[in-house]
C-alpha cells in the first residue's frame, strides 16, 4: 500500500468515526443500494407507458371499413 493510499484509509476511517461521518455514508449507501436503481426502473417503466400509449393512439386512430 502506497503512502497515498494510507492516507486516504487513515482519513475515511477517521471521518467514519465521526457521528456526522457516520450520517454521511449511512445515506450514501441508501442513495447507492436504492434511490439510484429505482430512477432507472421509473425510467423503463415510463418508455413502456409511453410505447403503450402511442400503441392505444394507434388503435384508436386507424380507419375501420
Amino acid at each position: 500500500m502506497t503512502d497515498r493510499a494510507r492516507a486516504i484509509w487513515r482519513r475515511s476511517r477517521r471521518f467514519y468515526m465521526q457521528d456526522d461521518g457516520q450520517l454521511t455514508i449511512e445515506w450514501t449507501l441508501v442513495l447507492a443500494a436504492i434511490a439510484l436503481p429505482m430512477y432507472f426502473v421509473f425510467k423503463v417503466c415510463m418508455s413502456l407507458m409511453a410505447a403503450h400509449f402511442r400503441m392505444v393512439s394507434f388503435m384508436e386512430t386507424v380507419p375501420f371499413p
